[in-house]
């Protein structure tokens, strides 16, 4: 009696589909980011890059839906993927955007970028991007979540740190950029080499600041999001910047 009763409870077990969550894989699963500005202007943007991979053995059409947690009022998130055609510098608020499907075939990866906007407003935010198939409806196949505190660096020390320019005052142009992209520090900057990485963290070029007086080729690179850090002659950092490489342009 005790075997049939144990084999009437495992029955509905048996017919249960897999657990959805090993269906996609998310990394990173948690962001968790501490950032610390002397200017948090109107134009100050974060992006977090967030990795999809499709581990089923099947496509699925991947649907993205943006939930903020808590955040100060004028924070506003925004989540691009590879065929957005917005920019981490133009967010469109479209929702046939946020809502766009991808097919992604089993054992293909997608990025995503998730863009804060602050508007100037310091605090602390948490959102979450979630992932769904369009055939199963009202499932969460996996998420992403994006911690950020977002504060005013002391500007007594800042001015300590680094005497000789504010790190802010250094830019890039043009973004996108096409085929190169040049630099714009203040006169009492010298600066030492400029890096490009991915926005998964692996160096892709490194430019002596000599190689940039006609620019710094990115002509070869993929399409895509990078950052740019600048240093000055003596090695430290003076700012790290996003740039958008686009070889047809935008």
């Amino acid at each position: 009696m005790k075997r049939l009763l144990s084999l009437l409870l495992l029955l509905p077990c048996l017919g249960m589909p897999a657990q959805s969550s090993s269906a996609l894989r998310v990394e990173p699963a948690e962001i968790n980011k501490v950032i610390r500005v002397d200017n948090i202007d109107e134009d100050f943007e974060d992006v977090s890059a967030v990795v999809v991979t499709n581990n089923s053995g099947r496509t699925i059409q991947l649907l993205r839906e943006n939930v903020v947690r808590e955040s100060p009022r004028a924070w506003s998130y925004s989540a691009l993927d590879r065929v957005s055609r917005a920019t981490p510098y133009v967010i469109s608020d479209d929702p046939q955007a946020a809502g766009r499907q991808i097919s992604l075939s089993p054992g293909q990866s997608t990025t995503f970028f998730v863009v804060l906007r602050p508007d100037g407003v310091a605090g602390n935010g948490t959102a979450e991007l979630r992932f769904s198939d369009l055939t199963l409806p009202g499932t969460v196949l996996a998420a992403a979540t994006i911690n950020t505190t977002l504060t005013r660096q002391d500007p007594t020390a800042a001015e300590e740190a680094d005497a000789r320019a504010n790190p802010t005052t250094v830019r890039l142009y043009p973004n996108p950029a096409t085929d190169r992209f040049y630099v714009e520090a203040p006169r009492s900057v010298r600066l030492g080499r400029v890096e490009v990485t991915n926005t998964l963290g692996r160096r892709i070029k490194t430019f002596s600041a000599e190689s940039g007086t006609d620019g710094f080729d990115i002509e070869n690179l993929p399409d895509g999001l990078y950052l740019i850090s600048i240093y000055d002659d003596s090695g430290k950092k003076l700012r790290t910047l996003r740039l958008l490489h686009r070889r047809f342009g935008a």
